[in-house]
C-alpha cells in the first residue's frame, strides 16, 4: 500500500549488460557515483514503497534494459520496507510465472542491501551495535543472491528461482530483526495517534499489547473524549489488501492512554483507523499504518460479489444496491437477514445501534463507519475519511455519508460513495448473542456512465 511520505528520491538504472558479473561493495560505490540523481527535499523518514520499471524484452525475448525508480532509503527501517516489498513482489511473479520479470525486482534488493551497514551504523538508527557485524555479513549474502535468482528467472527455471528466493527471505527475516518496532501515525486533520507496541516486536499469532496515545494540535495527550455508541475508541482494523478486518475497542489507562492486547493473523502492513471524538472538536478518524513481522504473501484480489448471498455462522444474509452505485450518487444499501429459511426480525441492539456498517475503498483513501439513525437506536450519526484525512460526525449528513434505519429484518444504510472503484463493505449485526461481521465487494461506477444510461432512458422513453 502507498504511505504517504515526503524522503530522498534516488533513480537507480540497472544494464542487463553488466547485471551478469556479481558486484562487490567497491563497484556499487563506484557505479554510484556515475548515477544521475534527483533529490527532494526531506522532511520525514517514511518509506514509499519501491516503484519498478520491469525489464523491457526484445525481439528474440532477452532483456534489453531494466530500469528500477527507487526512493533511496534514509534509515534502515527505510531499507527493511524496500526489500520486503521487493520480496513481494517477486513472490508474485513467481506465483504467475513471470520469471523473466524477477531480474528488476532483484536488483533493487540488491542495491539495497549494499546499503543496510552503513544505514545501521547511524546514530539514530535504533539498531543494536552487537548487531552491526551480523547485519554486515547477512546483507553481503543477500546481495550476492542476485545472480543466483537472475540467471534462474532468465532461464525459466522455476525450481530454481523458488529455492534461492526462500533463501533471501530467510536472509531477510534475520534483518527485519533490528528494525526499529516504531510506528508512526497518519495523522487526520488536526489530530494524530501514536501507536507502539509494549513488547517490542509484533509478531503473527502471538498476542501483543499495543498502545495508543491520542494527541491534539499542540501535542498533547488527548483525555476527554466522548462515549460514541457505548465506546469512547473504535477500533477498524483492515489487512492493506482489505482481505481481513476486526473491530475492537482499546481500553483506557490511568494516564489517558488506551491498551490492546491482540493477535494479527500473519505478517505484513495493516491499517488501523482510529475513530474518537474529542469533547467540543467532533468526531475524528485517524488512519495508523502498522506493520507486523513476516511476509504477507501473495494480495488478495477483491472481487464484486453483491449478486451472491453470504453465509456467516448458519445465517444467510443478501445485499441488495437497488441497481448500479456511481460516484457522488445516492445509493441505498439494504441487508436481509435470515436463518434457516426464516428472515430474522428479532436483531438486538449491538454498540447502541441495530446494525454497523464500514466501507473502504481499495485504495485506502475513503472510510466511512456507520450508525443506525431513527428510531430507539439512534446515534451520533456517521464518520467520514475522505483522502486520508479528517472524518466527523454528522446527524445531518452533510457530507455525503450515511443515514441508517431498518425494518424488520431488513437494516438499510443511505450512502454516497465520493470517489469510482472498488469498495469493501462489514456489516455488524447482533442476534442472540452472536456477533456477525458479513463483508461484500462494491463496485462503484464513474459518474459519466450514470449520465450516459440516462441519456439512453431518455432517446428510449422519447424517441424522435
Amino acid at each position: 500500500m502507498s504511505i504517504p511520505t515526503c524522503s530522498v528520491k534516488t533513480t537507480i538504472t540497472i544494464s542487463k549488460r553488466t547485471s551478469k558479473r556479481r558486484l562487490t561493495e567497491k563497484d556499487y560505490l563506484m557505479d554510484k557515483k556515475r548515477r544521475s540523481f534527483a533529490l527532494a527535499a526531506s522532511l520525514c523518514a517514511v518509506i514509499l514503497p519501491v516503484t519498478a520499471s520491469l525489464a523491457q524484452h526484445g525481439e528474440h525475448g532477452q532483456h534489453e534494459h531494466a530500469e528500477a525508480e527507487v526512493v533511496e532509503p534514509n534509515t534502515y527501517a527505510n531499507a527493511i520496507e524496500v526489500i520486503h516489498v521487493q520480496l513481494q513482489k517477486i513472490q508474485r511473479l513467481i506465483a504467475t510465472g513471470k520469471l523473466d520479470r524477477v531480474h528488476a525486482e532483484a536488483a533493487v534488493i540488491r542495491d539495497v542491501a549494499w546499503t543496510l551497514a552503513r544505514l545501521a551504523l547511524d546514530q539514530d538508527s535504533g539498531v543494536p551495535r552487537k548487531a552491526i557485524r551480523e547485519i554486515n555479513l547477512t546483507a553481503k549474502d543477500l546481495a550476492a543472491k542476485f545472480d543466483p535468482i537472475d540467471e534462474a528467472g532468465d532461464s525459466g527455471n522455476l525450481t530454481g528461482t523458488q529455492k534461492v528466493y526462500d533463501e533471501m527471505v530467510a536472509l531477510f527475516e534475520t534483518l527485519q530483526r533490528y528494525a526499529p518496532r516504531e510506528h508512526r501515525a497518519i495523522a487526520a486533520g488536526s489530530y494524530s495517534v501514536d501507536v507502539k507496541p509494549t513488547g517490542g516486536s509484533i509478531e503473527p499469532g502471538v498476542s501483543t499489547a499495543l498502545d495508543f496515545t491520542i494527541k491534539d494540535p499542540t501535542g498533547a495527550t488527548v483525555k476527554n473524549l466522548e462515549v460514541v455508541h457505548e465506546r469512547v475508541l473504535h477500533l477498524l482494523m483492515v489487512s492493506d489488501d482489505l482481505s481481513w478486518y476486526a473491530h475492537e475497542h482499546p481500553v483506557a489507562q490511568s494516564d489517558g492512554s488506551f491498551r490492546l492486547s491482540f493477535k494479527f493473523p500473519r505478517g505484513g502492513e495493516y491499517v488501523l483507523f482510529c475513530d474518537f471524538s474529542p469533547s467540543g472538536a467532533g468526531g475524528q478518524v485517524v488512519p495508523v499504518t502498522l506493520r507486523v513481522q513476516g511476509l504477507s504473501g501473495a494480495s488478495i484480489p477483491l472481487v464484486v460479489d453483491v449478486e451472491s448471498a453470504k453465509q456467516v455462522d448458519g445465517y444467510t444474509i443478501r445485499l441488495d444496491t437497488s441497481g448500479p452505485i456511481y460516484a457522488g450518487g445516492e445509493a441505498v444499501l439494504s441487508y436481509s437477514i435470515s436463518r434457516r429459511g426464516r428472515p430474522v426480525a428479532d436483531l438486538e441492539p449491538y454498540l447502541g445501534a441495530i446494525g454497523h456498517l464500514v466501507l473502504i475503498s481499495r485504495d485506502l483513501k475513503h472510510f466511512v463507519h456507520s450508525h443506525p439513525l431513527g428510531r430507539e437506536h439512534a446515534g451520533r450519526g456517521h464518520h467520514v475519511n475522505d483522502q486520508r484525512g479528517a472524518g466527523g460526525h454528522d446527524e445531518h449528513n452533510e457530507h455525503g455519508g450515511f443515514v441508517t434505519g431498518s425494518t424488520g429484518s431488513v437494516v438499510s444504510f443511505h450512502a454516497r460513495f465520493p470517489e469510482a472503484g472498488l469498495y469493501k463493505a462489514w456489516a455488524e449485526f447482533k442476534h442472540r448473542g452472536r456477533i456477525l461481521t458479513v463483508p461484500f465487494v462494491i463496485d462503484v461506477e464513474p459518474s459519466e456512465h450514470r449520465d450516459t444510461e440516462h441519456g439512453h432512458r431518455d432517446r428510449e422513453q422519447h424517441p424522435h
